[in-house]
């Protein structure tokens, strides 16, 4: 794939007391991005998706963007290269800028908000909330979106391996048909390591291979191990945990 932008997910926020908020989102992993973009989207985001520091930076010379989400691990330029330079040519002078990271401490990134992978959805669009000074959606913080999810789950994958990013796509179109909401959804690469809590939830979540996918709750513990395909395993824990799949909620549309 190229550094070009994939496209821009957009459906906007019609609410009145919430303007727009157009988001520049880095992440050199196709699958990744796809499936963060459209959460994002879902939150009401207008969000433009690339897959370098290099066209993320040029993205930036366009302007429009009130916040930039960027990894730090990138393919070619680093998450920190970006911000320094976008910094250094004013090109973050009106866009807010979040780093996702599976480092401790990256080297560079002092003075800027970094988020530690894996970071928990609501976690994050707190942080961007916070981070342009907009309330989000009711959509988002409603009390229905407050209650806690019907399932838990996490699926642990390896990013250089073509099997995790098989289960990743296929889990992505399990999910599709529910209610973004309605579910927590973890991913973690195992190769970028962790401290020790980090391993001791490998450890109580018994992952011996890669992929595997846990149902944490409601009920027992469960565990699909491989790519979920064919998905009919994944497709009978979803119907055990949120019944029947209905239509998709929400409409979205890519450019």
């Amino acid at each position: 794939m190229s550094d070009a932008a994939r496209g821009t997910h957009g459906r906007l926020s019609m609410l009145p007391e919430r303007l727009p908020t157009r988001l520049l989102y880095v992440e050199d992993d196709d699958d990744l991005r796809d499936m963060i973009a459209d959460t994002l989207v879902d939150a009401g985001f207008v969000v433009t998706a690339v897959a370098s520091a290099e066209a993320a930076l040029e993205s930036l010379r366009g302007g429009g963007f009130d916040i930039l989400v960027t990894d730090y691990h990138l393919t070619g330029e680093t998450g920190v290269w970006l911000l320094e330079s976008a910094t250094a040519a004013g090109l973050l002078a009106n866009t807010a800028a979040i780093m996702l990271t599976s480092v401790r401490r990256p080297p560079g990134a002092e003075g800027y908000t970094v988020l530690r992978k894996p970071v928990d959805i609501g976690t994050l669009l707190d942080a961007i909330s916070a981070a342009v000074g907009q309330s989000l959606p009711p959509a988002v913080e409603g009390p229905a979106a407050a209650r806690a999810p019907e399932l838990e789950l996490v699926l642990y994958v390896t990013s250089s391996s073509q099997e995790s990013l098989r289960a990743i796509r296929n889990l992505d179109r399990a999910l599709k048909p529910y209610h973004r909401g309605r579910y927590s959804l973890a991913v973690v690469d195992v190769s970028q390591g962790g401290d020790d809590a980090w391993y001791q939830a490998l450890e109580d979540d018994r992952v011996i291979v890669t992929p595997t996918l846990v149902k944490k709750g409601p009920g027992p513990k469960t565990w699909i191990v491989g790519t979920l395909s064919p998905i009919d395993a994944v497709a009978q824990l979803l119907i055990s945990a949120l019944g029947e799949a209905g239509a998709a909620s929400g409409s979205r549309r890519r450019e």
